[in-house]
């Protein structure tokens, strides 16, 4: 378990690896066959929809830690009810609001989800804050910190996602009737970014 704010400057330090690290271009293929072309864009495939797991596992993981804090509460048998309550209905719409890999081409959408996420964890921060045993229940602490990990990690999840669809677009672009020619069902329309376009 995260014991620890994690460090803005070691996110940004990570960040700026994945930057590096990333730096790839697909550039037209000579003299390849379409099964080659295939095989290359299953690989770029699997790794734009690895780290989308990635980055959706650990958002699933951040509502299980909210809810888990809640719990913590509503084991005391001293609090306010009707508030839990209506945090774990705000916490469980929460899944509802979610973008996919579609639908996070608006980026209102995505606006609006980081907005009412960031809005729920901070009332429910704030109730378990001011359980009048909130000191000596050191899980509650426990539990904020981790869930404010899983929240600066969101940026980096997003890079390196966008670093990977930039590559499968640009894979797609400049390869786009080979591709088709080896397997016509093969959607080969750009997938959208979080990164807004300029």
């Amino acid at each position: 378990m995260v014991t620890g704010r994690v460090s803005y400057l070691l996110v940004f330090a990570v960040i700026l690896g994945i930057y590096q690290g990333c730096d790839r271009k697909s550039r037209p293929a000579q003299g390849v066959s379409a099964d080659s072309l295939l095989i290359q864009y299953q690989a770029l495939t699997d790794s734009v929809d690895s780290n989308w797991m990635v980055m959706i596992d650990d958002d699933d993981q951040k509502h299980f830690l909210m809810n888990r804090l809640l719990q913590e509460v509503s084991y005391t048998n001293n609090y306010d009810k009707a508030r839990l309550e209506q945090l774990t209905m705000l916490l469980d719409e929460l899944i509802d609001m979610r973008y996919d890999q579609q639908t996070m081409s608006d980026s209102d959408l995505i606006d609006a989800y980081d907005s009412a996420t960031f809005a729920v964890c901070d009332q429910i921060f704030a109730f378990a804050r001011s359980h009048p045993r909130f000191e000596s229940i050191p899980i509650m602490a426990e539990l904020i910190e981790d869930i404010n990990a899983r929240n600066n990690y969101i940026l980096m999840h997003r890079i390196h996602y966008d670093n990977w669809v930039k590559e499968l677009n640009e894979f797609k672009k400049n390869n786009k009737d080979a591709i088709l020619s080896g397997d016509a069902s093969i959607d080969v329309e750009e997938m959208p970014l979080f990164q807004l376009p300029f």
